[in-house]
């Protein structure tokens, strides 16, 4: 495996493991603003919210590479859906 290809595959797997740390994060500062009405919380919510959501665009970024799709691109199925 050549040194770019090890640096993608490491870097894919980093990503993957801060989207899940972060989804975790975020359901537990939830349960914290739900239980306790905390304002850091909530604050920290805010955050975790926005490093997945960097997080996920980087994985989409990863699947247009496994598609064989230019950067740019827009993974497929991405306009149309809503996540809410």
């Amino acid at each position: 495996m050549s040194y770019e290809q090890e640096f993608l595959k490491d870097f894919e797997t980093w990503v993957n493991t801060q989207v899940m740390v972060n989804e975790m994060a975020m359901q537990e500062s939830q349960k914290v603003v739900q239980e306790d009405k905390d304002e850091h919380a909530a604050d920290a919510y805010i955050r975790y919210e926005s490093k997945l959501d960097a997080y996920k665009f980087i994985q989409g970024k990863f699947e247009n590479y496994k598609n064989g799709k230019g950067f740019h691109e827009m993974p497929d199925g991405l306009l149309g859906s809503r996540e809410y």
